[in-house]
């Protein structure tokens, strides 16, 4: 009882020390924001990493995260719970940074690299072909249009407005096919992809 008492005496000790520290970093001390990088800064890491499984992605992300809290100061409200802040900050850089995979190769390579440590069964580059495959026998089978869309969009990285021109068609209409064609492709898909690959194959070839 006295041990469960002490716990809950420390933990409330540690909420304390947490939000001075978060309210000298909104009036801009960098001791305090040192002190909120050393507390949070393997944290992120990790949960970066729990998504990525990039050791590079997730670095990059969290360097991302600390700059624009650092940006951010003056905006918090230290009212609310500083945790959910900065791990929601984290997420959402994350899933932003991956959505970009798709038209950066380099991303794209590192990703499907670190498929091996996830699939010891079989071997990375093959699992990508075969899916690769998959994909390109079913963007075979759309509407000359709708191809037309998903490979200048997906395999030549062009924007809506710039399809809308070489097509002679609104942006509006490149758009509506797109998401057609994407929600498709996810259907079609889906028998295919077991829960470790779904999100990677959706990253390089969908999203």
């Amino acid at each position: 009882m006295i041990h469960d008492d002490l716990d809950i005496m420390n933990s409330d000790k540690d909420q304390i020390a947490n939000k001075e520290l978060v309210r000298g970093l909104k009036e801009g001390d960098t001791a305090s924001f040192k002190g909120v990088f050393l507390l949070f800064e393997q944290k992120l890491y990790r949960f970066a990493f729990s998504i990525t499984k990039s050791e590079y992605i997730s670095e990059e992300i969290v360097q991302e995260v600390f700059v624009k809290v650092w940006e951010k100061r003056k905006t918090l409200d230290i009212s609310r719970s500083f945790d959910s802040y900065i791990f929601t900050m984290t997420r959402n850089l994350t899933y932003n940074y991956l959505r970009d995979a798709s038209r950066r190769q380099s991303i794209r390579n590192e990703l499907w690299t670190n498929i091996n440590s996830l699939q010891q069964q079989a071997d990375a580059e093959l699992i990508f072909e075969e899916y690769e495959k998959i994909v390109e026998d079913i963007v075979q089978s759309l509407p000359q249009q709708k191809r037309s869309i998903y490979r200048l969009s997906r395999q030549q990285g062009k924007s809506n407005s710039e399809i809308a021109d070489i097509l002679g068609i609104s942006p509006k209409t490149v758009k509506n096919h797109l998401w057609k064609t994407m929600r498709m492709i996810r259907v079609q898909l889906k028998p295919y992809l077991d829960d470790t690959l779904k999100i990677l194959v959706l990253i390089c070839f969908i999203i």
